[in-house]
Parts: structure tokens; sequence; C-alpha cells
């Protein structure tokens, strides 16, 4: 599995993904109307209930957020409630450049689910496009810089490292080592962080698995704390990436190309029952 790999940022926290999730929720939760339900907070006439809260957080990340997590939600809701009943007092709405930018937006969003709506109506793609698509466009398949495979296990402190490496040689398995004891967010993945290339990872990062035998554990340091590496692969610039490796890419650009050509229809459909027009010798 191909991942974007920003070591020494993300690494050791888990819960950096879920908390921007948690916080981007506020912005989408109404307020407002009066909700049936729980109410868990207010401000003026604006409501915000249980229920309404559940709803909003998405289901992949229901299971792993805490009752804490959900109160730092609520208190984030009341503090952009607040500072938004506070804009409407001062009739920042009625100014005409913040008027035509809420008109923007509201285009943006509309136009945008618009088309997600047309798009949502054809989103599988067969296992035979997908071959078809591979066969077709091997060239673009091909590797452009030196890419490295690597799974790993991060820790903060060479106790913790003793630990992981003592199970390691007592026959652990890696993958659930590292899921167990590893603090960066490829752990979820057993450590796996796909294939990447130099200019992926942290330049400490990438000489030392460059360093490392295939195949063959080796601990080393990073300003993001130690690690046990393993490289299980690496490949050549203008060799050619297995289809297991892209196919979700595969994915993307035949959705992208159908994207396109369900929009382009859209549009022929809609300019035929519509009055328009252009004149571009008056654009300069």
């Amino acid at each position: 599995m191909n991942l974007p790999i920003w070591e020494g940022v993300l690494a050791g926290h888990k819960t950096i993904q879920k908390m921007i999730v948690i916080l981007g929720i506020c912005g989408w939760i109404a307020c407002g109307d009066q909700q049936e339900g729980t109410r868990v907070a207010q401000v003026g006439e604006a409501q915000l209930t249980q229920e309404e809260l559940l709803a909003r957080i998405p289901s992949t990340f229901m299971s792993s957020i805490s009752v804490e997590e959900k109160r730092q939600l609520v208190e984030k809701w009341v503090e952009e409630e607040l500072l938004y009943q506070e804009a409407l007092v001062k009739k920042l709405h009625e100014e005409p450049e913040i008027a035509a930018l809420v008109a923007q937006a509201t285009r943006r969003l509309l136009v945008a689910e618009l088309l997600g709506r047309v798009y949502a109506k054809d989103i599988d793609v067969l296992e035979g496009e997908i071959l078809d698509y591979f066969e077709a466009n091997r060239p673009s398949f091909e590797r452009e810089q030196p890419e490295v495979r690597v799974r790993h296990i991060l820790v903060k402190d060479k106790g913790a490292l003793n630990d992981v490496w003592k199970r390691l040689k007592d026959g652990d398995l890696f993958g659930q080592v590292a899921r167990e004891a590893s603090v960066d967010v490829s752990a979820e993945l057993g450590g796996d962080l796909g294939y990447f290339t130099e200019d992926m990872v942290s330049a400490s990062f990438w000489e030392q698995c460059q360093a490392a035998k295939l195949g063959r554990r080796t601990r080393i340091t990073t300003a993001s704390g130690l690690h046990v590496i393993e490289v299980l692969d690496r490949r050549a610039a203008g060799s050619e990436r297995e289809l297991v490796d892209v196919r979700g890419e595969i994915q993307q650009r035949i959705l992208s190309e159908r994207r396109q050509m369900l929009r382009e229809k859209l549009l022929e459909e809609i300019k035929g029952r519509s009055e328009w027009s252009v004149d571009l010798d008056k654009v300069n």
C-alpha cells in the first residue's frame, strides 16, 4: 500500500488525524434551528443536541472518539457559535464584501453538491476496467525515482526500543508488535510505510533505510525517535510499478475521467435548455 509519509511531522501523534476531524465537525453542525433531543449546549436560541452531535461524527471515528474529545467538540461549537452570533450583532453579514464572500461560498457549495450527486451515481470500477487501463498505460506507471518499501516501529525511549527488539527476537510478529508498541501513525498498518521516494521522508530516515540490508531488521535513530526498520523491497528508477501498488491510483484515474465526462454531459444538457452568452472580445 502506497502511503505519503511526513516522517517527523505525524510520527508519534496517532490522535492528530482524529482531532482534525473532530475540530472540523464544528463548522458542519447546524445552529439556530430548534432540535429535538438531549440538549448538550445552547447559545442564545441556538442549540446543540447529543443526537445531532453524534450524527455529525463520521462512523469511522465513532468507536475511537473518547468522551473527553466529544466534550472538546461541544466546547468548540459553543466558542464558534458565540463568535458567529457576535458577528451577526455587528452586522458583518450586511457588509458588501462579506455578503459577496458568503454568496461565493454558497455558490461553490451548491455546485459541489450538485456534481457530487451526479458523480455518486457512477462510482463502481470493474476489475476488467482496471486491468485494461493498466495494460494501456504501462509507461505511466514506471518509477521516476528509486523507491524503497519499509516497515518500522517507532518508540520514544531506549527502554521501549529494547522491549520491542526482544519481542521480535523472541519470535513475535513484526506487524503485531508495531500495532501494539509503535507511536507512529503507520502502527495501524503493522508499521508498513509502503513504497516511498527520497523526497517523501527526512534525509536521515532515507539514508539509513538505504544503508540497511534487505530483509534484515535494524535499529536506527532519527529526530522522531528510535526505530526498528526492515527494508522489504527496493525498486530502481524506470522499473514498472506492480498492479497491486497502483490499483487505487488507477481507480481514481478512471473515476476522474468519468467525472469529467459526466460534468461535460451535464453542462451540455443545461446549456441546451438555458439562455446564455459570452462575448470574449470584451475581455481584456
